[in-house]
């Protein structure tokens, strides 16, 4: 039997399920630190003013991906963060579980459904 990690109103998260969803979040955060640290390199395909303007249009797309890379790789180390503190899963609004569903599509959600539509 596996230990409850966190219990609110009769729903629970156990051990297992924590530890999968850690196991998803370090994957996720190695994942996207290399393609942040792949997108920043600017890369020169051509001399002339056209390869130029490909260029920069190249550059500022990988910009794009990395500002919201970068959001992505925030929230999930903060989501380790909380496994740590034992509160991973608990809405930051109402202090009730988040559904296993919404961590499971995104396991560094901080809100439940009811609440995530009023953000």
């Amino acid at each position: 039997m596996t230990k409850i990690i966190i219990k609110k109103r009769g729903q629970m998260l156990d051990e297992k399920y924590i530890t999968s969803q850690k196991e998803k979040i370090v994957n996720d955060i190695e994942r996207l630190k290399k393609e942040i640290s792949g997108n920043s390199k600017y890369q020169e395909i051509g001399s002339d003013n056209e390869d130029s303007v490909l260029e920069y249009e190249n550059f500022e797309e990988k910009n794009a991906l990395n500002k919201t890379e970068k959001i992505d790789l925030r929230e999930l180390e903060e989501a380790l963060k909380q496994i740590e503190d034992g509160k991973y899963g608990v809405c930051k609004r109402c202090g009730e579980m988040i559904e296993k569903g919404r961590l499971d599509a995104y396991p560094a959600a901080v809100f439940c459904a009811t609440h995530a539509q009023k953000k």
